[in-house]
């Protein structure tokens, strides 16, 4: 019998150890792409809830091979399985899917696809990010006490413990480390979620560390940047590029010759602004070179086309060290910080107008846009990273909803949209007031609202206390005249839990 067909007969008789042992012997170049998915499944079998590292080794071994298996069920469900006993039920859902669709009627399947959208229906996570935290905090404060306070090395050790720590948690976050000034910063990413998260973080580290080390939220921008920029081991020399600032706040970068890979250009500007006055603005940007201005195409920036000489257009342009000076003079808001970022909020209006909870709204604001979008954009079924994040570190993203009265409704829309706004208001202070009472005031972020022509909303990322906060908002809409309450995840799949009925 060849080895791979022993493998399967392995697994079906459940002796799921003997698959691993003679499959991992063998080098990873020698397993073919059906070995590795009879060992996925091996170790998804041995895996226990709450062992995360069997579904991890599993996933490990199958996802190299998603195009190789493209339309297969058994892949597609292995996959799911995976990730759903790593509670990442929201991609478990994705690939249950994908595996009914190769397998049409399958009941397991459709058994699993239940349970995901029963958990993301829910929103209750294992374990939330302030239980995470809690954790994190204690084990960090158990090992710096090992340290001598006045050795040498307490405050770089002291350091280096609570980075790990945090990065064992939450293994996504990049970390760098200042030991002069004793500080540890995040590194912010690409999406303001992200900042949500790292600011929250930084809120809960206890008053006795804040003593010994710093965290900051985003790469600060470089006080010394240099003219040359090393990517992928090779150098580029910025020091000849132009920067053109419009009065709109959009940046043009010219070079007679632009060879210069974006990702070069993304970190110049990081180190120009710092992360957090780059994502705070959001300003668009656009190349140009000496082609643009000899022969000019359809690709070529509307900017550029303004000018008739390219010297006309150099004379309004700065070099590298003088971009953030003109991006101030220009209308910039530079300086904010992580919480302050967090503040901003922008607004939005849906293209056609529903009837669906959230699909009737016609304003809103959001100091999120990135979940509203993913939100409005996505699927039933699609991958939603923003929200998968997010659940994946203990942070519930959803929503209340409340429908007033049917004579409220027929009043004119500005006292309409003044009482839902005004519910709004008395919800969050409702909900903040019993949390002050446990000293957990900060496990909710608030991110705004929107009004619709059947429900208001109330936006929240829930960091800790998710029951008390439910129970506080249920307390709140029974004491008022409405005739639907509830709460929803950011996902489509996901069902109105709700608090009132009529």
């Amino acid at each position: 019998m060849e080895l791979l067909e022993q493998c399967k007969e392995w697994n079906d008789n459940e002796e799921y150890q003997k698959v691993v042992d003679a499959l991992e012997i063998l080098p990873e170049n020698a397993r073919t792409p059906e070995m590795d998915s009879e060992l996925a499944k091996a170790y998804n079998n041995l895996g226990e809830p709450g062992d995360s590292k069997p579904f991890i080794q599993a996933l490990g071994l199958l996802l190299p091979h998603e195009e190789y298996f493209r339309g297969n069920h058994r892949f597609y469900f292995r996959v799911a399985y995976s990730y759903f006993y790593l509670e990442e039920h929201g991609l478990a859902l994705h690939y249950f899917k994908q595996a009914l669709d190769a397998r049409p009627g399958d009941e397991d399947t459709i058994d699993m696809m239940n349970e995901c959208v029963n958990w993301l229906t829910d929103g209750v996570v294992a374990v939330s990010m302030s239980q995470k935290l809690d954790l994190v905090w204690e084990d960090i404060q158990k090992e710096i006490r090992k340290y001598n306070k006045n050795s040498k090395i307490f405050n770089e050790s002291a350091i280096n413990i609570a980075a790990n720590h945090i990065n064992d948690v939450f293994p996504k976050i990049k970390i760098n480390i200042f030991y002069e000034s004793r500080t540890i910063e995040f590194e912010a990413g690409d999406d303001k979620s992200n900042v949500f998260m790292l600011e929250y973080i930084k809120d809960t580290m206890p008053d006795n560390l804040k003593g010994m080390f710093n965290i900051r939220v985003g790469v600060s921008a470089k006080e010394d940047i240099k003219d040359i920029i090393v990517y992928e081991d090779e150098e580029y020399d910025i020091s000849e590029l132009r920067f053109f600032v419009s009065d709109d706040r959009q940046i043009v970068i010219y070079a007679d010759e632009f060879d210069i890979p974006l990702e070069v250009i993304e970190q110049l500007f990081i180190d120009i602004f710092g992360e957090i006055d780059l994502m705070a603005n959001d300003f668009e940007f656009d190349i140009a070179d000496e082609d643009d201005f000899d022969a000019p195409t359809e690709d070529t920036c509307d900017i550029v086309l303004d000018y008739e000489e390219k010297e006309d257009f150099l004379k309004e342009c700065v070099d590298y060290r003088g971009l953030k000076d003109r991006a101030k003079s220009k209308g910039f808001r530079l300086g904010i910080s992580a919480k302050e970022y967090l503040k901003m909020y922008s607004g939005y209006r849906l293209q056609s107008v529903g009837d669906d909870i959230r699909e009737d709204i016609y304003t809103g604001t959001t100091c999120l846009p990135s979940l509203i979008s993913e939100y409005i954009s996505s699927g039933p079924f699609d991958k939603m990273p923003i929200m998968d994040e997010l659940y994946r570190n203990g942070v519930v993203a959803g929503f209340f909803c409340f429908s007033l009265e049917e004579s409220d409704q027929e009043n004119d829309s500005f006292e309409y949209e003044f009482e839902v706004m005004n519910i709004r208001n008395q919800l969050i202070e409702y909900i903040l007031n019993e949390l002050e009472k446990l000293g957990k005031t900060g496990n909710i972020a608030f991110l705004e609202g929107a009004t619709g022509k059947i429900c208001g909303y109330l936006d929240f990322l829930i960091f800790g206390n998710f029951m008390d906060i439910m129970s506080a908002a249920y307390d709140f809409f029974e004491e008022k005249n409405i005739k639907l309450a509830g709460y929803k995840t950011f996902r489509k799949i996901s069902k109105l839990v709700t608090f009132r009925e009529e």
